[in-house]
């Protein structure tokens, strides 16, 4: 029984690179059709593939990650037919409870319903938030705009595109509240993809908006990054395996039974509460450095728990006490219940919670990523 093994980029082992293509034997581009076959019957997948390969002869899928919401609909999803007869679908977890994915699949059985209408105005809530940031100014905005939508750009145009729109990068790195900077940089993704969104819904018909959207799409992009956490080497202690136990947890079906449903919550909310695209990438950069020091597949969903932490820490007086108060006086407080939070959290989740316990530099990581989520949270509630 062959196995294909789907991944991005290449791997160096024992100096040695791999790639998707050298390890299987074959191009990326040939896998659907030598799956189609009967010498490869088992695909391995971390991520890629998850949720974005469609074979009718899939019957069977082995989980070993947490899975949730969308994530688990579409990868499970894999195995939505059957291929000729007698044959149904059969998925092992070892990891997800049956609670956990008939709620994931709850808002999608039958018919899907939001529980209220997003509200379209809230667009103008971000565009104002956005202006009257002290980066911003609207003589800037309207002379990148009149340049841009005159009509094909030539490259001394873009150049002096890019010069209009630095003068507020200019002005974003000379503020040294970072905190403020962050919450910046989440509201101007917001924007974009809030506005992306409602334009291929209704028409605003602004032309403000529009100049707007433009231009903060360059600044987005020119905006200096974050931080990114350097190298680690990963060393052969890092990893022990000391015991190994299988054992069944449960059986059945998930099925969700007629008029059994959920709904889907609407946009409600942008800025410090949002997780917008900048801070998805901050949440990969910490999951890969986990990953990448333990030899763990932790994902996305499996850090999202930390905010659960986030909330139950940041009671009416943590609250307080972080608006309050410079972040360099209240961290250690907030670190200090963080980590209990942590280890109450990951109580039956052994692997998690040996890496926060033991690991100092990456319970840090996360705890300042999700410090700096409760700081803004703090000042917008």
């Amino acid at each position: 029984m062959g196995a294909d093994q789907p991944f991005s980029g290449d791997l160096t082992v024992d100096g040695m690179v791999w790639t998707e293509a050298t390890a299987n034997g074959f191009a990326e581009t040939e896998l659907p059709k030598k799956f189609d076959t009967d010498d490869y019957q088992v695909l391995v997948v971390a991520e890629k593939y998850q949720t974005g390969f469609d074979q009718p002869k899939l019957v069977a899928m082995y989980v070993d990650k947490k899975l949730a919401g969308l994530q688990a609909v579409q990868t499970l999803a894999r195995l939505n037919r059957s291929y000729g007869k007698d044959k149904p679908t059969h998925v092992l977890d070892f990891q997800n409870t049956m609670e956990d994915i008939r709620e994931a699949f709850a808002p999608f059985f039958e018919a899907t319903a939001l529980e209220e209408r997003t509200d379209l105005n809230q667009i103008y809530d971000l565009e104002q938030r956005i202006t009257n940031a002290t980066y911003i100014h609207k003589d800037e905005v309207e002379r990148f705009a009149n340049q841009f939508f005159k009509g094909d750009l030539t490259t001394q145009d873009r150049l002096a595109l890019e010069g209009t729109v630095r003068l507020a990068v200019e002005r974003f790195n000379l503020d040294e509240d970072e905190a403020q900077q962050e919450e910046f940089r989440q509201l101007l993704k917001s924007f974009l993809r809030f506005y992306a969104f409602v334009a291929q819904v209704v028409s605003l018909n602004d032309a403000w908006l529009e100049k707007l959207y433009a231009y903060s799409a360059w600044l987005s992009r020119l905006l200096p990054s974050r931080d990114v956490p350097a190298d680690i080497m990963i060393t052969d202690d890092m990893l022990t395996l000391s015991a190994f136990k299988l054992q069944k947890g449960e059986e059945g079906s998930a099925s969700l039974a007629p008029g059994e449903t959920a709904t889907l919550a609407p946009i409600t909310e942008f800025g410090a509460n949002a997780y917008t695209e900048e801070e998805e990438r901050s949440l990969s950069e910490i999951i890969d450095s986990f990953n990448e020091r333990h030899g763990t597949q932790f994902s996305r969903d499996d850090f999202l728990r930390f905010e659960r932490v986030t909330r139950e820490v940041m009671d009416e007086d943590m609250t307080e006490m972080v608006r309050n108060n410079p972040a360099d006086v209240v961290y250690n407080a907030f670190s200090q219940a963080f980590f209990q939070g942590m280890v109450k959290m990951f109580q039956n989740d052994n692997e998690m919670r040996n890496i926060v316990m033991t690991d100092k530099n990456a319970r840090e990581q996360a705890t300042r990523h999700f410090f700096k989520r409760a700081q803004r949270a703090a000042r917008e509630g």
